[in-house]
């Protein structure tokens, strides 16, 4: 493949192919930088003191103000038990207040943050904006510009292809499908959610939506929904926050013992030993 050179900022040329790219190819790119620049976002914010779900709340709070705990759950796409362990985290740091609004029929409760709290994510807000900027100045400001209306396009045009539900020609589900299917898993994976309610949400009956679902990932709902709900107690087991009883309800087992065996089932070793092989009791 032929190349240029092309200057960066701090003077050194820097030879760039040139030529064709397929979308495959593209596609595998950006998302490999999609995890690799998020992997890297949350380490800089845990690595200033504050776990990942705090930060993303106190920061939904920046920007919008007074919000109800179903109100941060939807916009952070957190999980509602997720979302009210942190916000008694955050009360109990003194980051957020409780506002109580009475309604035609019951009481309702908003959260803002509290002076400190305000002061605390803009300094983290600051600190997080200068790692994104850290990882975007290899780029000129037109190439910034560039990218930007480029992934704003292929954004509106993903939009606008979910509207339309397609036939995946293998028997699958088409991408928008899935990712509904498993927005859907996530959100409500501290309650007993059935595949009748998950094919629901995509408008197929629940016969076609497991065979389909096997037929796009390679495993069945239940495991892709169990496997969710392993990956939300390990980050809760790696903040160290709440103990295992709570792990266990906020991410729908019922009971620690339920919750515990199954983890080691999947995992191979105990929370407990999880946690302290990771260095994070």
């Amino acid at each position: 493949m032929a190349s240029s050179i092309r200057p960066t900022k701090n003077g050194n040329a820097k030879r760039l192919p040139t030529g064709d790219v397929s979308s495959e190819k593209l596609w595998i790119v950006l998302r490999r930088a999609y995890h690799a620049i998020a992997d890297l976002l949350e380490s800089g914010v845990a690595a200033r003191g504050i776990a990942v779900s705090d930060f993303i709340v106190l920061e939904v709070l920046l920007h919008n103000g007074e919000l109800t705990a179903s109100e941060i759950a939807q916009k952070t796409r957190l999980a509602a038990a997720s979302v009210a362990m942190t916000i008694a985290r955050l009360k109990k740091q003194d980051l957020i207040n409780v506002r109580s609004h009475r309604g035609s029929q019951q009481e309702k409760h908003g959260f803002d943050l509290t002076e400190q709290g305000r002061r605390s994510i803009d300094w983290l807000y600051e600190e997080h904006a200068k790692d994104i900027g850290a990882i975007f100045n290899i780029l000129s400001d037109q190439q910034q510009l560039d990218l930007y209306l480029s992934l704003r396009e292929v954004g509106h045009n993903s939009a606008d292809g979910r509207a339309v539900p397609t036939v995946n020609q293998s028997g699958g589900l088409t991408p928008w499908q899935l990712r509904r299917a498993v927005e859907y898993m996530r959100q409500h994976m501290t309650h007993p959610v059935t595949t009748k309610e998950i094919a629901a949400s995509i408008e197929l009956s629940d016969s076609h939506f497991r065979k389909a679902f096997k037929i796009a990932t390679g495993v069945s709902p239940h495991r892709w929904l169990l496997g969710i709900r392993i990956s939300e107690a390990q980050k809760l087991l790696k903040e160290g926050v709440v103990s295992q009883s709570e792990i266990a309800l906020a991410t729908g087992f019922g009971d620690q013992s339920h919750f515990s065996r199954t983890f080691q089932r999947v995992i191979g070793v105990s929370p407990r030993v999880w946690q302290r092989d990771h260095d994070l009791q």
